[in-house]
């Protein structure tokens, strides 16, 4: 009877234990994927570690990492440039386990009656001194998102390879990074 007891209780502790594992488990999985959250953002502590070969079309106003609503002038909206060769990169506060990049390229052509614009890029996501291309595409437009496989991830480089339809430059109004659950 006593041994019969005893193996309960001791069960039970060992249930007990594995629950509060388990628990802080899915919190901690849940602060580095952000619960889908954008993490590419004044908001989230990212910063654009290349802004000194960088150009802001309306000085703030023309970061990506903006959250607030953007104005949309008559020439279009507010962008994030960089020249041919040079690149844009946006380091994280902290390493993130992320699978989806969103950029949103400069698209207002339709203003000036030309056809849409399309950018050669590559995107890298790196982790400490590794760098990973996740994406390669001279035909990129508009909203392009890309998925890739789950990584942690604490700078993302987009860099300008052969510049867009009209010109050398790279153009980006907005970047968002998160997590996709399947």
């Amino acid at each position: 009877m006593k041994i019969g007891l005893t193996v309960i209780i001791v069960q039970m502790l060992i249930q007990i234990s594995n629950q509060n594992c388990t628990r802080q488990s899915k919190n901690l999985n849940s602060l580095l994927k952000r619960n889908h959250q954008n993490v590419l953002s004044y908001q989230s502590g990212a910063l654009i570690s290349s802004k000194n070969v960088n150009y802001f079309q309306y000085k703030n106003d023309g970061v990506c990492l903006r959250d607030g609503i953007y104005k949309t002038r008559p020439v279009g909206a507010p962008y994030t440039s960089c020249g041919l060769g040079k690149q844009i990169s946006i380091t994280l506060l902290q390493k993130y386990l992320l699978n989806t990049l969103k950029i949103w390229f400069w698209d207002y052509d339709f203003l000036y009656n030309e056809s849409t614009r399309h950018f050669d890029v590559v995107v890298y996501a790196k982790l400490d001194q590794g760098k990973n291309k996740i994406y390669e595409n001279n035909f990129a437009i508009s909203i392009m998102t890309i998925e890739f496989d789950d990584q942690f991830v604490e700078e993302f480089q987009v860099v300008n390879v052969g510049g867009n339809t009209y010109n050398g430059n790279l153009h980006i109004i907005k970047v968002e990074a998160y997590y996709k659950f399947s």
